[in-house]
């Protein structure tokens, strides 16, 4: 890296002389340097102009000069110009343009006028020279290889050529970013690669993730979408089971459903004692029940393969004894209701004998006034 004295920040521009503490320029392209004088008190005049570059040893060593009858004078000529000196005019602007800006033109730059008989007044100049980098992000391709539970890179973004490095960053994500830096095509250049990984999901497969370059030669944070392509172990769940299932049940069905990509190869049908009950057939995705059993009381296994590796899951069921009459009411509820509706009809039986047929006797049975006289 240029030189650059630790713990200061742009040099103070010297009283009388106008130059900016910092100068940006582009790899490759022209930087100017400006470097002026206000007007000059009268019988003051300006004898030459020297342009001095400070290397990383930190000597200083000239670049341009200006005579203002001879002219300038380059110990590098074709790359560094006079902006607008001229032989035989009044010398009061030095600034310099430096054509096809290479990274080790970075440093800073002294303008100094030798003045009679005021004596010599400089200023200094930082020259940052950067290079715009070249950005692209893409999916990166997952190997179909079994897989462990481990984050892998699922995604590359790339910053090329830039000076200095750019910086990459995944925004709103929950993986990790593994960085590297080697150096560009052209001296002084930097190439930053960022591998977003992440443990392979369904979660994943699909997502759109953003990659994020910042740079000093950019005016605002350059995006770069990527859908995410991601193949991913089977994910397994069982269904077709409510939690109600009762003895002398026919023909039910429970089934695995899996997210797997790519697509499953196989799948195995179990229990945790074993195989499966005799009235239990498995046929591929689904796993037919003809009569429930007390057998069907234990816990199946629906175990699911592809390329990638397997994944499975377990459903425990309770096979309860019968299911509920048609209108919901228990055997208990019935024969109370039944007790209760027996007692009704005994004691309408009982005051239907007490207020119609007794008084009817004793109309058959009984002595009319007439005799009772």
């Amino acid at each position: 890296i240029p030189y650059k004295p630790p713990n200061q920040g742009p040099w103070p521009v010297t009283v009388g002389v106008l130059a900016p503490a910092q100068v940006h320029g582009l790899l490759g392209d022209t930087a100017e340097l400006s470097c002026q004088l206000p007007p000059l008190e009268h019988g003051v005049h300006v004898t030459q102009v020297t342009w001095t570059r400070r290397d990383a040893a930190g000597e200083d060593f000239n670049v341009a000069v200006f005579h203002p009858t001879q002219g300038p004078s380059f110990p590098e000529p074709g790359r560094l110009e006079f902006v607008a000196a001229r032989p035989g005019e009044e010398l009061r602007d030095g600034s310099l343009a430096l054509r096809g800006l290479r990274a080790d033109d970075e440093a800073n730059y002294t303008c100094r006028f030798a003045m009679f008989p005021e004596g010599s007044r400089s200023a200094h100049t930082w020259l940052r020279v950067l290079a715009q980098p070249e950005n692209k992000a893409e999916s990166e391709e997952v190997l179909f290889s079994p897989l462990s539970p481990e984050p892998v890179p699922v995604a590359r973004c790339v910053s090329s050529e830039g000076r200095p490095p750019a910086r990459i960053s995944w925004p709103h994500l929950d993986g990790q970013a593994n960085e590297s830096q080697v150096p560009g095509h052209l001296p002084g250049t930097f190439t930053v690669i960022s591998l977003l990984t992440l443990i392979p999901s369904s979660k994943v497969d699909g997502k759109n993730v953003t990659c994020r370059v910042e740079h000093e030669s950019l005016k605002k944070p350059v995006l770069l979408p990527v859908t995410l392509a991601v193949p991913y172990p089977p994910e397994v769940s069982i269904s077709g089971y409510d939690g109600t299932l009762y003895m002398g049940h026919s023909e039910v069905t429970l089934s695995c459903d899996v997210r797997s990509k790519p697509e499953p190869t196989g799948y195995n049908w179990s229990t945790t004692v074993g195989p499966l009950p005799p009235s239990a057939v498995a046929q591929g995705s689904q796993l037919l029940i003809h009569t429930v059993d007390e057998s069907i009381n234990t816990t199946f296994i629906c175990r699911v393969s592809n390329a990638l590796g397997t994944g499975q899951a377990e459903l425990s069921i309770l096979v309860r004894e019968k299911p509920p009459n048609k209108h919901g009411l228990s055997t208990v509820t019935i024969i109370i209701c039944g007790a209760v509706a027996g007692i009704i009809v005994v004691l309408g039986l009982l005051l239907y004998f007490l207020l119609y047929r007794r008084p009817r006797e004793s109309f058959l049975f009984g002595t009319s006034p007439a005799c009772q006289q």
